[in-house]
C-alpha cells in the first residue's frame, strides 16, 4: 500500500466512526418487525448484489424501501439491481423517482440517458460530420525509436495502432496512449522499406489459422515480399517473393482484408492487385498498365467493402476504380476531382475514406454522396487513414512523421457511460471493482491502462490499481450449452451430435463447458467441467418432453455463468424457432439484457433450418450470432467467433489496510473514467469485512 493511499484513508476515517456511533445511538428506535435495524435488509442487498444475486437483492432493497421509502441508498441499489437482472424498465423508474425527488446528479443523470438510448445503440464505425484532434503520435519522439515518412497505419479493436515508417524501415505497434510498446522484427528476416501495416483482428470473421487471435500483415517495398506476424510481435512468415509471376511481387505497396481475412496487395511494379487467403494461397490477380477506364498508371490505395467489391485508388490518374470479387472493372467513382489520392478505407456505413493531398475525404456509397471530413488541424500530406469502432479517424502524415487521432467533435465532450458492476471483497484486503467502460454511444472502449482511472473508497484516492487480472479474466472459456429438449428436436439428434462433438473438440483444454436442458422443465444435465465427453453426452442426451419454456431455462444459465469468473458464452441449441409457453416467466427483453447487461454474448445454433427473429434479435442485441447450421458452414467458426469476443468490463485489483473500527459498515465505492477527455462516473458501495 502506498503512503498516498494509507494516508487518504486515515483521513476518511473520522466519517466512518461517526457513522458507526450514529448507527449504534439509533439503531434500536428504527428496527423493523423481524427484529432486524432498519439497514439491516440494506445491507444484505448489498451483499447480495456484489455476489451478482440480483433477484434476491431486489427484494431486499424492496423491503428497505418498504420501511423508509425515502432511503437513496436503497431506491439506488435497487435500480442498479433491476438494470443488471434485465428488468430495465423497472430500473428507469427507480432512477426517475430519484431525479424527481430534487436530488439528482451528473451520475444518475449519466445513467439514465444511456439507459434510454441503449434500445437503439448500434455497433459499427461511423464517419463523423467534425473532429476534433484527440492525440498526435509523433514519430520523432517515440521512446527509444524513430518513425520517419510514415506511409501506414491501421488499428485494432483495443485501441492500438500499427504504423509503418517507410523511411525508417520500421514498423511498430502503439499502446492506445500513444506509447510505443513494441517493433515487428525478426532474426529470420532482414527488412528493407515498410510501406503498409493491416491487422485482421478477427472480430466473428474467419480464417484458416486457427492458432492465432490476430495476424498482422506488413508489405516490404524494397524485399518485394509481404510478411506475417501476431499481434503481439511473433514473427510467421511471408507471402511472395521479387519477381513478375503471379504470386510474386515487385514493390508491393497497399494492404486491405476483406471479411474472411483474405489478403489483397497492391502489386505496384507489376501494375496488378493480388488476392491471398489467410493461408498464403494465391487466389487472383488482375489489373495492368494502360490508359483505358479499369487499367492502372500508379495503383496508391485499395479497400474491400462489406460485399467483397474492391476499389483501388490511383495517384497518376487521380481517379477510384470499382472492380467485382473476380478483379473485372466495374465503373469509376465519379463525382468529385481528387488531387493526390492514397490510402482508402472502409467503414462500417458503407463509406470510403479516402487520403487525399492533405486532407481526408469520404464517400457514401448508398448515398454517391461525397464530403470534405473536417479535422479541424492542418496536415501535411496524408498518406493512409483508417476509423476504429468508436469512430475515431487516424491519419498518417507523411510530411509531419506524426499519426494524429481525430476525435468527433459530436463525442469529445460526451460522457462516457461507466457501470461500476460489483465490488468484490471475498479476498480482502484485495478489493476488486468490476467496471464496464462505454463510450457515449454504447461502444466498448478497450485497451484503457492504470493510468485511465480514478478508484475510491470512502471517499478516499486508491493509490495503485492492477488491471493484470482482465486479461487473465480472457485467457480462458466457461461456456453454458442451453439445449432445448422440446419433443420437436427428437429429429435432429445425428445432426447436433455430429457439430456440438466437433466444436466441443476443439475448445481449450483450459475451457469448462455446463450444459442445461429444458422442455416445460430446466434440468442441470452437466455441471461445469473439462470433460468433453460428458459434456457432449449431456448436449446428446436423448430424452425429450413437452413443453418449451426458454425463459426460466435461459436465465438460470446466466445464473450460472455469473458465478464464475472467465468469460462467458451461451450457446443455445435449438431447431430456430419458439413455443407459446417460451416467454410465460420472463420476457423476451428481460432475458436478452439480463445476459447483454452482464456481458454474456448468446450465440444460437439452428439444426432445423428456422430463423426465429426474436432469436435472431437476442443474439444480435448481447454480441453474439444466429446460425443456421443446416444451411451455412459459417457455425464452423464458432469457437473463433466466441475467442473473439471482447469483453467491455474491466477486472481492477487493489488492496486495502483493514480497519476493524469500519467492520460491517457501508462504504462508498466511486470510479472514474477518463480517455481523451471524455470522463465518465459511476458509483457504488460495499460492506465492510
Amino acid at each position: 500500500m502506498s503512503p498516498k493511499y494509507h494516508n487518504t484513508t486515515c483521513r476518511t476515517r473520522y466519517f466512518f466512526i461517526s457513522l458507526l456511533l450514529f448507527s449504534l445511538f439509533f439503531g434500536s428506535l428504527l428496527a423493523d418487525e423481524q427484529g432486524f435495524p432498519m439497514d439491516e435488509r440494506f445491507k444484505r442487498g448489498v451483499s447480495h448484489f456484489n455476489r451478482k444475486e440480483y433477484e434476491a437483492s431486489i427484494e431486499l432493497f424492496r423491503g428497505a424501501l418498504g420501511n423508509t421509502p425515502d432511503d437513496r441508498r436503497a431506491r439506488y441499489f435497487l435500480a442498479l439491481a433491476y438494470f443488471k437482472a434485465g428488468f430495465e424498465e423497472n430500473a428507469l423508474f427507480e432512477l426517475n423517482t430519484l431525479i424527481n425527488s430534487g436530488d439528482s446528479d451528473p451520475i444518475l443523470e449519466n445513467l439514465v440517458s444511456y439507459l434510454y438510448k441503449k434500445q437503439f445503440l448500434l455497433g459499427g464505425s461511423r464517419v463523423d460530420e467534425e473532429y476534433a484532434v484527440g492525440m498526435a503520435i509523433s514519430g520523432n519522439h517515440l521512446g527509444k525509436y524513430v518513425l520517419s515518412r510514415m506511409t501506414g497505419i491501421d488499428v485494432d479493436r483495443a485501441g492500438a495502432v500499427y504504423a509503418c515508417g517507410f523511411g525508417s524501415k520500421l514498423a511498430l505497434k502503439i499502446s492506445s496512449e500513444g506509447k510505443p510498446l513494441f517493433a515487428f522484427t525478426s532474426p529470420k528476416i532482414n527488412h528493407g522499406r515498410l510501406y503498409d501495416i493491416v491487422i485482421y483482428d478477427r472480430a466473428g470473421g474467419t480464417t484458416a489459422d486457427s492458432t492465432v487471435d490476430s495476424i498482422v500483415y506488413i508489405s516490404d517495398y524494397t524485399n518485394d515480399t509481404v510478411y506475417k506476424f501476431t499481434a503481439e510481435g511473433e514473427y510467421l512468415g511471408r507471402i511472395g517473393a521479387s519477381g513478375l509471376t503471379e504470386g510474386n511481387f515487385y514493390g508491393p505497396t497497399s494492404l486491405a482484408l476483406d471479411a474472411d481475412g483474405n489478403l489483397y496487395v497492391i502489386d505496384s511494379g507489376n501494375m496488378r492487385v493480388q488476392k491471398f487467403s489467410p493461408d498464403g494461397r494465391l487466389l487472383i490477380a488482375f489489373g495492368r498498365e494502360g490508359e483505358k477506364e479499369g487499367d492502372f498508371s500508379q495503383p496508391s490505395g485499395i479497400a474491400v467493402d462489406a460485399w467483397g467489391t474492391i476499389y483501388v485508388s490511383d495517384r497518376e490518374k487521380q481517379t477510384i476504380g470499382r472492380y467485382d470479387k473476380s478483379g473485372n472493372f466495374l465503373s469509376l467513382i465519379e463525382g468529385k476531382t481528387l488531387t493526390d489520392p492514397y490510402g482508402i478505407s472502409y467503414t462500417d456505413d458503407n463509406r470510403l475514406l479516402v487520403s487525399d493531398g492533405s486532407g481526408i475525404v469520404s464517400f457514401d456509397l448508398t448515398h454517391s454522396v461525397w464530403k470534405k471530413v473536417q479535422t479541424g488541424k492542418e496536415l501535411g500530406r496524408v498518406i493512409d487513414v483508417k476509423i476504429d469502432s468508436l469512430g475515431q479517424l487516424y491519419a498518417c502524415d507523411f510530411e509531419n512523421d506524426e499519426v494524429v487521432q481525430f476525435i468527433p467533435r459530436s463525442e469529445k465532450y460526451k460522457n462516457l457511460n461507466i457501470i461500476l458492476n460489483r465490488v468484490d471483497t471475498s479476498n480482502y484486503p484485495t478489493i476488486v471493482f468490476y467496471t464496464t467502460v462505454l463510450s457515449a454511444n454504447g461502444l466498448p472502449l478497450s485497451g484503457l491502462g492504470p493510468s485511465h482511472f480514478l478508484c475510491r473508497i470512502g471517499g478516499g484516492l486508491v493509490g495503485r490499481i492492477d488491471l493484470s487480472h482482465t486479461a487473465v479474466r480472457d485467457s480462458k472459456h466457461n461456456i453454458l450449452v442451453v439445449a432445448d429438449k422440446s419433443l420437436s428436436m427428437s429429429g435432429h439428434g445425428q445432426e447436433i451430435s455430429r457439430f456440438m462433438r466437433g466444436f466441443l473438440d476443439s475448445l481449450d483444454p483450459a475451457d469448462q463447458v455446463a450444459v442445461i436442458g429444458f422442455d416445460k422443465d430446466t434440468r442441470i444435465l452437466s455441471p461445469f467441467t473439462t470433460s468433453r465427453v460428458t459434456a457432449a453426452n449431456a448436449v446428446t442426451d436423448p430424452v425429450y418432453g413437452e413443453g418449451r419454456a426458454f425463459d426460466r431455462a435461459f436465465r438460470k444459465g446466466i445464473d450460472l455463468l455469473n458465478r464464475e469468473f472467465y468469460k462467458k458464452a451461451v450457446v443455445f441449441v435449438t431447431d430456430g424457432s419458439l413455443g407459446e409457453d417460451s416467454f410465460l416467466t420472463y420476457s423476451l427483453e428481460a432475458c436478452k439484457n439480463y445476459a447483454a447487461n452482464n456481458g454474456i454474448p448468446v450465440y444460437v445454433l439452428s439444426f432445423g433450418g428456422k430463423q426465429d427473429a426474436m432469436l435472431d434479435y437476442m443474439a444480435r442485441s448481447t454480441g453474439g450470432r444466429f446460425y443456421d447450421v443446416i444451411h451455412s458452414n459459417e457455425a464452423s467458426y464458432l469457437y473463433d467467433t466466441i475467442k473473439s469476443y471482447r469483453s467491455p468490463e474491466y477486472v481492477i485489483y487493489f488492496s486495502d489496510v483493514h480497519d476493524e473500527k469500519l467492520e460491517g459498515l457501508y462504504i462508498d465505492a466511486e470510479i472514474e473514467v477518463d480517455y481523451s477527455g471524455r470522463i465518465g462516473k459511476n458509483r457504488l458501495g460495499f460492506i465492510y469485512p
